[in-house]
């Protein structure tokens, strides 16, 4: 009995194919008389003999089991002691009957196909285990379906009667006869079935009647849902072949298809009328998105393919009556099973509340809404009673998704009263604050002047308020000229622009009732304060809409405000512009705000081979003029510059596509194109409606004046347009995704080349360091596009001092390093990849994105070299760097460990190192050749040729030198801060001026500290002149009040007129020279002096300081000490930077530094010290003796 129950014993289980485990267990332990025991204790109470025979039992079963269970199941089961709980464990964990089970048999059988090329023996087996399954299962309805499979399935369908007939031990001959006459329709029993297509008795699914009729007609397509229909379309069933959804408001993106049909699995059809993406979000917070899903709106429940998500790599498991969905290891939400099908748990479709609002507006009117700037559906549908615009279908309560965003409306407080007043004889003005964001001219706030009796509207964009009796001045002869009457009444708030006595007397004057709100009424002034409102709603739904940033609020405030001119008031039956100016304006012109815009290239600038158009972002429409306004944003025309204001009548609008908006949609070009033949702007249309566009656009303007050409630096973004891509989803989708991608593409070749990692597994308690792609357009001095650049960075600021790196320390040149060398010819060369070099820590970084290697997603990079971000890779870079120029007889210089050197025969070579950038400079092209060449053979590197941008300082040639000129970036600080059409001040800074600490309310400190950080880069650079003014006004960043404004507003009227200095360098005298002096008691708060020197060489200044003292000075001679010892420390580095330059006298001479006291210079050149002052000042009088009597510096009285 042994042997034979040896012979029985299973294979270990290991978790599949549960069912015939089962079967051989129950036959191994039936035989080792043991299997009973899985029943329980079925006896009640046992004796002691039974209780010993069922403890015997229960062990030895509890043994066979555990030993034919795999070594992970027995971890898990081994702790139980009963063998009912154990059997019961296993079948309820393995051998539970569910839906899913149900689906993956009947699909089995259902896509069974008889091969030619196999045995028929063999294949009938297949569907005798398949028929097998089903008995089990309990599935008595099998016939049916098999029934489903029609003439191609009744082999099949005979082997499978014939498979049931046998196992009930009824099978018989005449069985088989008998369902081949059912095949013939002979079947008495025939009446007694129901066909489950039309659900009639009579005969089988395969001779219906209605099947006969059910191919698809010329151009449909049929897919099989393989549903359970429901009554309910809450949540998301599991169990079709295809993704259906009922409910159109949950597809992000829609687009109809009809002629299409689904076949559902009662056999009836259902049409398909559309297709798109539905964003599902499950209640674990992750999003799954389903492309390609068909919209049925005549099935009740929506539908998810468990076979489509398989083949987007999502793993679905199905345990006892719950499915688990997740992907590449990383758990995404679950769902229970529900009436035959598995419900995902979800908590909303992401889309829902979005597409509810615009899914009742059709395709044309969201175009039209757009173009009249998201004004309300009913306005329009007024615009379209009077033939001013299309026809189109708009339902009541239709609602746009900016608008709801962007406008959040306020019940009424009361009707606004009836009036028959003339125009002019009455005006509601305000002034309203940008929420304290300035426009791209430098505008913070905007005046409206409302005609009572038309509500014709102007705006006025200002910088101040007290421009507003300026602009109603303009506004006053205009207006009264064309209309030919006076201004009778005005009515405004008590605002400040509004209640001063110039305003006053003005309106006096000229016969004009200054109406104002009591106090604290602001509803008194309704209409003017609902416009204000109105303007704001629209801006906000505008910029939303196109993605602009908010500094270009002005441009859309403008044409806001001319599209509300040209659409009716509530109370009005006309529009505004109607009844000023007498007909009915034309809205054919109108155009979608800050969509796609291609533009002809001017006539002048065109040329026989090259573009013909620039790609830009309307901004709206031009003032007295039959044009439109344009914004550059792509440009491959030299003399068009990204970032420049032009206008045009010659576009073609892509009015579906907004190139400054962050979009995900699977193309990137435009989805409509609107011809060249466009109805541009009437003339007369614009002459009486004022738009301020002069003071919102500098960039036109500044064209008009005669200087040198605008340039731009190579590191130089233009601050207008701010279009380069945040990650690589942006890039990919952005309108220069082409070049993106090739620019990610040479990025990774040069990683993969260099070996920079290695894929392994994630050692365990180690979080890997993540990374991302950064992207920048690297321009021309003329602004145009060089290069689309990509770079992949590690995220450093997730390592671990003391693990992932230890020292960081990098050093990188100095400014006032590289400006001595510029008397030398030089080239500029560029390192690719240059922090690639060798790791001594062991770090692991995640896999980049879009270059996640397919069936290695769970592992991790370890980086063998360094990769930018690292906080060790300009470390590691640098120490790389100088080993390999020291080992071929480069020194590294003393003062500066940027710059290394080598001279011989004459001859004499320099190299400066910034980060990425090495500048060559050398006596002849001979050395430089020899030392490119040297470089090119041991790092990767690109020849710039000759430097004409270093550090966005743009360097200019000729024949009497080098000059250093920073007027782009002056020109970029003005445009930023709104003083590019300012007046022209003679000098920095007014020497009169004392300036203490505010003690009032700070004003606007945010907007002063960030000009004081432009400026002091320009001062640093190339701005020797405006370092006083820059140093002194920065003492009071913290806390700036309206005398330090002026100051500093004084400064930028400076640079205003003098855009173009900057430093020249003629060679001669190749002679350091220096300058010292002070200024006592500059600091009226802490009586404290400041310092300044300046030295020069080669004719131009090379390194310069003003800077406050740090301790109190008692006399100006002290002062004038100090100021000279701060100097002399400058001396004693710059002394040991011009050692190494070739063409510096060896040794190099005693530099002069010329003093305007001469009470400093005799005390320093006396050899006793008689002073009565405090030891700090005697320690720094001798310091700088010392310097004088080594010959270091000599001093001079200036």
């Amino acid at each position: 009995m042994a042997g034979f129950a040896d012979a029985l014993r299973p294979d270990k289980f290991t978790g599949v194919h549960f069912k015939r485990w089962q079967i051989w267990v129950i036959l191994w332990l039936t035989a080792m008389k043991c299997f009973w025991v899985s029943t329980g204790k079925s006896m009640g109470v046992l004796n002691a003999d039974q209780q010993k025979k069922f403890d015997e039992a229960t062990t030895l079963f509890m043994g066979c089991i555990l030993s034919v269970l795999g070594d992970r199941l027995v971890e898990v089961y081994m702790h139980m002691t009963d063998a009912k709980e154990l059997w019961d464990a296993l079948n309820t964990k393995f051998g539970a009957t569910d839906a899913s089970n149900d689906l993956y048999i009947m699909e089995q059988f259902h896509d069974y196909k008889m091969a030619n090329n196999r045995s028929v023996v063999e294949q009938a087996h297949e569907i005798q285990t398949i028929a097998k399954e089903l008995e089990l299962l309990k599935r008595k309805h099998w016939e049916k379906d098999a029934a489903s499979k029609g003439d191609g399935g009744q082999s099949t369908a005979n082997v499978v009667h014939k498979a049931q007939n046998k196992s009930k031990g009824k099978y018989k001959a005449q069985q088989t006869t008998n369902f081949k006459k059912n095949k013939n329709n002979n079947n008495p029993n025939q009446d007694k079935r129901t066909c489950f297509v039309c659900g009639q008795p009579g005969h089988l699914a395969r001779k219906c009647p209605q099947r006969k009729g059910m191919k698809a007609p010329a151009g449909q397509t049929s897919n099989s849902a393989n549903v359970t229909i429901g009554n309910t379309r809450d949540g998301s069933g599991y169990g079709a072949n295809v993704h259906v959804c009922a409910d159109i408001s949950l597809f992000s993106s829609y687009q109809v298809a009809r002629g299409s049909i689904v076949l559902l699995g009662n056999g009836s059809h259902a049409s398909v009328h559309g297709v798109g993406t539905v964003d599902m979000k499950f209640t674990s917070g992750k999003i799954v998105q389903l492309k390609n899903v068909q919209h049925v709106p005549s099935i009740d429940r929506n539908l998810v393919s468990g076979s489509r998500l398989t083949r987007d790599r999502f793993k679905l498991v199905f345990e006892s009556n719950k499915v688990v969905m997740s992907k590449h290891g990383y758990f995404i939400g679950k769902g229970y099973e529900c009436g035959g099908l598995f419900r995902f748990s979800l908590s909303d479709f992401c889309n829902k509340s979005m597409n509810h609002i615009c899914g009742s507006v059709d395709d044309e009117a969201n175009v039209w809404h757009s173009r009249l700037c998201h004004i309300n559906f009913g306005l329009m549908s007024w615009l379209s009673s009077m033939c001013l615009i299309p026809k189109f279908s708009i339902v009541k309560g239709s609602k746009c998704h900016s608008c709801v965003q962007s406008k959040q409306p306020r019940k009424p407080h009361k009707a606004v009263e009836e009036r028959n007043l003339a125009p002019l004889e009455l005006l509601h003005s305000d002034l309203c604050e940008m929420n304290g964001v300035l426009t791209k001219g430098g505008k913070r706030y905007f005046m409206t002047l409302i005609d009572d009796a038309t509500r014709f509207c102007y705006v006025y964009l200002l910088k101040t308020k007290d421009e507003a009796l300026d602009y109603f001045k303009i506004y006053k002869a205009e207006v009264e000229n064309q209309l030919d009457r006076k201004i009778k009444r005005l009515r405004s708030d008590r605002g400040g622009e509004f209640f001063s006595n110039e305003f006053d007397l003005f309106c006096v004057e000229h016969g004009i009732i200054h109406e104002r709100t009591p106090p604290y009424s602001p509803e008194s002034n309704g209409i003017a304060e609902r416009k204000n409102r109105t303007l704001t709603d629209l801006v906000n739904a505008m910029l939303d809409t196109a993605g602009l940033p908010k500094a270009w609020l002005g441009e859309a405030l403008l044409t806001s405000n001319q599209v509300l001119n040209r659409v009716p008031n509530r109370n009005k039956d006309k529009t505004p512009y109607e009844i000023w100016i007498g007909r009915k304006p034309s809205l054919s012109y109108l155009r979608t705000w800050g969509c796609l815009a291609k533009v002809n290239v001017p006539i002048t600038k065109k040329r026989k081979l090259g573009p013909k158009t620039v790609d830009c972002v309307f901004l709206g429409y031009a003032h007295h003029n039959i044009a439109y306004r344009f914004l550059i944003v792509k440009s491959e025309v030299p003399d068009m510059h990204v970032g420049t204001i032009m206008k045009s009548r010659d576009a073609t609008f892509f009015e579906r596509f907004f190139p400054m908006k962050d979009t995900h949609s699977s193309s990137s070009q435009p989805s409509e194109i609107i011809p060249n033949s466009i109805t541009p702007p009437e003339q007369t249309e614009h002459t009486h409606e004022h738009v301020t566009e002069e003071d919102d656009s500098e960039a036109p303007r500044r064209s008009k004046r005669q200087r040198m050409a605008k340039s731009f630096g190579d590191d130089f973004t233009v601050y207008l347009v701010d279009d380069t891509p945040k990650s690589i989803s942006e890039a990919y989708a952005s309108p220069d995704a082409d070049y993106w991608k090739e620019a990610v593409r040479s990025e990774m070749d040069s990683i993969i080349a260099n070996g920079t990692w290695e894929m392994t597994d994630q050692p365990y308690g180690c979080k890997p360091v993540g990374c991302k792609w950064v992207f920048k357009k690297k321009l021309r001095p003329d602004g145009t596009i060089e290069k689309y650049k990509a770079r992949l960075i590690a995220k450093g600021y997730t390592q671990k001092e003391g693990e992932d790196f230890f020292d960081t320390y990098s050093p990188v040149a100095r400014l006032t390093t590289i400006r001595p060398h510029m008397i030398f010819s030089f080239i500029k060369w560029t390192l690719r990849q240059l922090f690639l070099m060798e790791l001594d820590e062991e770090i692991y970084m995640d896999q980049p994105d879009e270059f996640v290697v397919e069936s290695q997603e769970g592992k991790v990079c370890k980086l063998l070299k360094s990769l930018y971000g690292l906080k060790q890779a300009p470390k590691q870079w640098h120490e790389k760097f100088d080993k390999t120029l020291t080992s071929v007889g480069f020194a590294v210089n003393e003062a500066d460990k940027c710059v290394y050197y080598r001279h011989g025969g004459g001859e004499g070579v320099i190299l400066c190192l910034y980060v990425d950038d090495i500048l060559i400079f050398g006596t002849n092209l001979e050395v430089i050749n020899e030392v490119k060449s040297f470089l090119s053979q041991n790092f990767d590197m690109k020849d710039l040729g000759v430097a004409d941008v270093i550090l966005n300082i743009k360097l200019i040639r000729g024949e009497n030198g080098i000059t250093l000129l920073q007027s782009h970036y002056v020109e970029k600080i003005l445009n930023r801060f709104g003083y590019i059409d300012s007046k022209s001040s003679p000098t920095p800074y007014d020497p009169r001026l004392l300036l203490r600490k505010n003690k009032r309310i700070t004003r606007n400190q945010l907007e002063y500290s960030q000009i004081i950080g432009s400026l002091m880069y320009l001062a640093s650079a190339t701005r020797p002149d405006i370092s006083f003014a820059v140093s002194k006004l920065s003492w009071f960043t913290s806390n700036p009040g309206d005398d330090h404004w002026r100051a500093l507003e004084r400064v930028m009227r400076y640079l205003k007129g003098t855009m173009e200095l900057g430093l020249h360098y003629s060679g001669y005298p190749a002679v350091l020279e220096g300058y010292s002096d002070s200024n006592w008691i500059s600091d009226v708060d802490e009586i404290k002096a400041t310092s300044g020197y300046v030295f020069i060489l080669g004719g131009g200044a090379v390194s310069w300081r003003s800077c406050k003292q740090t301790i109190l000075m008692r006399s100006t001679m002290e002062a004038e000490l100090m100021a000279l010892d701060t100097a002399t420390v400058e001396v004693e580095w710059l002394r040991d930077l011009l050692m190494d330059l070739p063409i510096v006298e060896k040794p190099v001479l005693a530099i002069l530094m010329n003093c305007d006291n001469q009470t400093v210079i005799v005390k320093v050149n006396s050899s006793k010290d008689n002073m009565k002052s405090s030891r700090h000042v005697k320690r720094r009088l001798k310091s700088v003796r010392k310097l004088r009597n080594s010959g270091v510096i000599t001093l001079d009285y200036i």
